[in-house]
């Protein structure tokens, strides 16, 4: 790997490989695994209003959000790798600040879905239905969907600005591919939400949640692969 040059590539190797695996088991429990789990138990129906979301409330409904955490911690901790190893530094470390700031508001999110929804529903009266509509993710007009699709920009601009990290082997050269395609596909995802926020609950909006989960599962896999084939030629 070309761009490998500190000599603490061992502990780097290690986080990012931590943050790889951790990447891809949340991208598979948060999205697929945890979704179909929440439709076979207990589903949530079309918003239709706070009451109707209260009634229709399980706790099982806030699992993929756990599962999330996985994903936002992974997908920093690839970061902090890349940074450790790069020759690029400032590139590097403004990836990680952008991966950061989107992480963080993803975080953010999902500690509002999993402990202040549920707070909410439990007290519940009418008087609190606006707060309600304004915080769950049911709604596909809340604030927390607005936060999520510029969150992911942002994590998209992190894995865009660190493919300059990539040398010239076919697999590297295909994790970079895969790091500036999420780039790209995030930051047009937040686009399109800020012009039309509902787009999200789309067919057009599932079909892209879709593209995006295999993409950066991918994206997760090759950097793994990438490191354990740099640390194999540096014991």
């Amino acid at each position: 790997m070309a761009t490998v040059e500190n000599p603490m590539h061992p502990d780097a190797h290690r986080i990012g490989k931590l943050g790889a695996i951790l990447s891809a088991i949340g991208i598979l429990t948060s999205g697929p695994l945890a979704v179909l789990v929440v439709a076979l138990v207990h589903p949530q129906p079309p918003w239709n209003g706070p009451q109707l979301f209260v009634e229709s409330f399980h706790r099982i409904q806030t699992l993929p959000f756990y599962f999330g955490f996985l994903l936002a911690t992974g997908s920093i901790l690839m970061l902090v790798s890349v940074c450790l190893l790069s020759k690029k530094r400032a590139s590097a470390l403004t990836a990680l600040i952008f991966m950061s700031i989107g992480a963080a508001f993803v975080i953010f999110n999902y500690v509002t879905q999993t402990t202040v929804v549920p707070a909410i529903v439990k007290a519940y009266t009418p008087e609190l239905g606006p707060v309600l509509t304004m915080l769950s993710m049911s709604n596909p007009s809340s604030l927390p969907w607005a936060v999520e699709m510029w969150a992911y920009g942002f994590i998209g601009l992190g894995t865009w600005l660190a493919s300059g990290f990539f040398g010239t082997s076919r697999l590297e050269k295909i994790a970079k591919s895969l790091f500036i395609l999420n780039g790209v596909v995030s930051v047009f995802g937040a686009l399109m939400a800020s012009i039309e926020l509902v787009g999200v609950f789309s067919t057009a909006g599932f079909v892209g949640y879709g593209i995006w989960n295999v993409l950066y599962l991918a994206l997760a896999v090759a950097f793994y692969r990438v490191l354990r084939e740099d640390s194999n030629g540096h014991p």
